[in-house]
């Protein structure tokens, strides 16, 4: 049973994630869309604009629906299924299973010319958490039985930071303008908990496990109590945390460049978020320790009854919990580097009709166990009311993906939206991949002053 729910609890939480990113092939497809300076710094509006309240999310997971459930004789049924076999189970996992979510809140926007120069100020609050999961944790829940393995690298993140950024785009020619970003990053929260070893040992005679986990938690917030072992209590709090001061800072760039080599065409290349955060972990601890469980001997039913099973299990509930007891460590600190992307995008107005524009673009995100690409084909319409739609398709590190915006304009606003998702199939009634996937929507108000 407990199995069972594990599996289900897996596919659940695959199918249903929803990293801080921008939708970036809608950014560049969407004609007058103002916040395009986020996918390329060097991107100049026509004319001043403000905006607040700008949210988007993304996220990617690297296992769906599909990986924890089958179809069988017209029914649905977990992996542990006995018509499931261990190899079509695991076949289908990575070696490490992960989902990674992230939002992003605009507070304020402004964006302002001074001839060739076009300047933006911003601030953002963003947010970046998931999990990781080893695929032995599904292969000893498959196969359990006599054998050794290595579940280390089961881990739980997140991390919460404001963004304070100015950006620069210069004209230096007329078909050639480049831009920068600096972005100021103050650290809010953030949260690692790692399983980094945990060696399972199973054979006929005894259960060994060999743990070693780490916590690292800022404490300008919430600053945990120890007990008289030097062990943290995750369930009290001494309330020292500093909790007006930043619990890390960082500094980030981006840059960029768009090239117009003839009338129509736009080629834009940048890179984003190229920097890192300085995080202060006061809430630190670490756990080590060895277990070895060979059974309970030689007990009547009556030693039972008095209750000596308890007198042979405790010493192992002992070194089972001494070994998840997460001793409290000094303070540090730990540079961490942000996840950072490569974007490239060429487009053209069609000469007969420059309403609407056709295009590429590509983008490269790299982080840690977790890089991805993607690449997409795009089409553009934007009519003279600044009413304006694009769609596109193409390939990422999943399989094939499509995305849609729209921008409607009444008098001085702008109302933009976008959605991107993974065209694999879905839980019937539900909006749940089957398939490894991605899924990022955005949407937003601008102001023309």
């Amino acid at each position: 049973m407990k199995k069972t729910i594990i599996i289900a609890a897996a596919a659940l939480l695959s199918a249903s994630a929803t990293i801080s990113a921008q939708n970036a092939s809608e950014a560049f497809f969407l004609n007058g869309y103002r916040l395009g300076y986020r996918y390329n710094p060097a991107v100049q509006n026509e004319g001043d604009f403000v905006s607040a309240g700008e949210f988007s999310s993304q996220s990617r997971a690297n296992v769906g629906a599909a990986s924890f459930l089958y179809p069988r004789d017209g029914e649905v049924v977990t992996a542990l299924h006995e018509s499931v076999s261990a190899d079509e189970f695991l076949s289908g996992l990575s070696d490490l299973s992960y989902i990674s979510s992230g939002l992003n809140l605009n507070l304020v926007s402004y964006g302002f010319r001074k001839g060739e120069v076009y300047h933006t100020l911003e601030a953002n609050v963003r947010a970046l958490y998931g999990v990781t999961v080893p695929k032995e944790i599904f292969s000893l829940v498959k196969l359990g039985g006599e054998s050794n393995y290595d579940l280390s690298n089961l881990c739980g993140y997140g991390n919460a930071y404001a963004e304070i950024a100015y950006g620069n785009s210069r004209r230096i020619s007329d078909k050639v303008s480049i831009g920068a970003r600096a972005k100021l990053l103050i650290g809010i929260a953030s949260m690692r908990y790692n399983v980094s070893r945990f060696n399972l040992e199973m054979s006929e005679s005894q259960y060994t496990a060999d743990i070693t986990t780490e916590l690292d938690m800022t404490n300008h917030f919430h600053k945990f109590a120890t007990d008289e072992k030097g062990y943290i209590s995750l369930l009290n709090s001494d309330l020292k945390g500093k909790w007006p001061l930043p619990s890390g800072a960082g500094l980030a760039v981006d840059l960029g460049a768009v090239v117009t080599p003839v009338e129509g065409l736009t080629i834009s290349a940048s890179v984003l978020d190229l920097g890192g955060m300085l995080w202060h972990y006061g809430n630190k601890g670490r756990s080590n320790g060895r277990t070895v469980f060979t059974g309970v001997n030689d007990l009547t039913i009556d030693q039972i009854k008095k209750g000596e099973i308890k007198q042979q299990l405790q010493p192992v509930l002992d070194d089972l919990l001494s070994s998840v007891y997460l001793s409290s460590l000094e303070a540090a600190n730990s540079i961490e580097m942000l996840p950072f992307s490569a974007n490239a995008g060429v487009k053209y107005a069609l000469p007969f009709y420059d309403a609407v524009s056709l295009g590429l673009t590509g983008t490269y995100t790299h982080q840690t166990g977790m890089s991805y690409y993607d690449g997409h084909f795009g089409a553009s319409w934007e009519h003279p009311s600044g009413f304006g739609v694009t769609g596109n398709f193409g390939l990422d590190t999943f399989g094939t993906v499509y995305g849609l915006a729209l921008k409607v304009r009444f008098h001085h606003f702008n109302f933009f939206a976008a959605y991107e998702d993974g065209t694999s199939a879905k839980v019937p009634y539900k909006n749940w991949h089957l398939n490894p996937n991605r899924r990022s929507c955005s949407f937003g108000i601008t102001y023309d002053i």
